[in-house]
């Protein structure tokens, strides 16, 4: 006989989703919540990485869904690194990179998925409404360092 190898599969249940998020939050941030900022750009990718995938995206657009991916994780990491900052004009120049990446780089891709029909316009809507969002946390947030700044000189 035989004998069957069991392999250990790494099912990434909900609980443990939720630990390792707790424990990256803890690390990160200091605390067990997560800036409300991050949770809308993660949704964002969710969204449209999920709407892509269950069209079954063409072979000439998984670059563009790849650019798209590494531009969300580009805006994440200007926008974590500017929450990890203590210098005001530094904090203040990552969030307007990380905003140019949501308002040009993202959106072009976005808009090249839209014209190859892998996205519809009712998603596009929904992407709008995210981005609209994330702007207007991203504009909140380089106000009060801008105040800060200006009150400092």
């Amino acid at each position: 006989m035989e004998e069957i190898k069991k392999v250990k599969k790494n099912h990434w249940t909900q609980g443990k989703v939720d630990m390792a998020t707790k424990k990256i939050n803890q690390e990160i941030y200091e605390r067990n919540r997560q800036a409300p900022i991050h949770i809308k750009i993660d949704d964002m990718s969710i969204f449209i990485n999920d709407k892509i995938k269950r069209r079954g995206i063409a072979k000439g657009l998984v670059s563009i869904q790849e650019d798209l991916n590494m531009n969300l994780l580009e805006a994440e990491k200007k926008t974590l690194k500017a929450l990890m900052s203590q210098d005001k004009k530094e904090q203040h120049n990552y969030l307007l990179e990380a905003k140019y990446i949501m308002k040009v780089e993202i959106w072009t891709d976005i808009r090249f998925l839209m014209v190859n029909k892998a996205i519809t316009p009712g998603e596009i809507t929904e992407l709008i409404r995210r981005q609209l969002e994330i702007n207007k946390d991203l504009d909140k947030w380089i106000f009060a360092i801008k105040k800060a700044i200006s009150a400092k000189g």
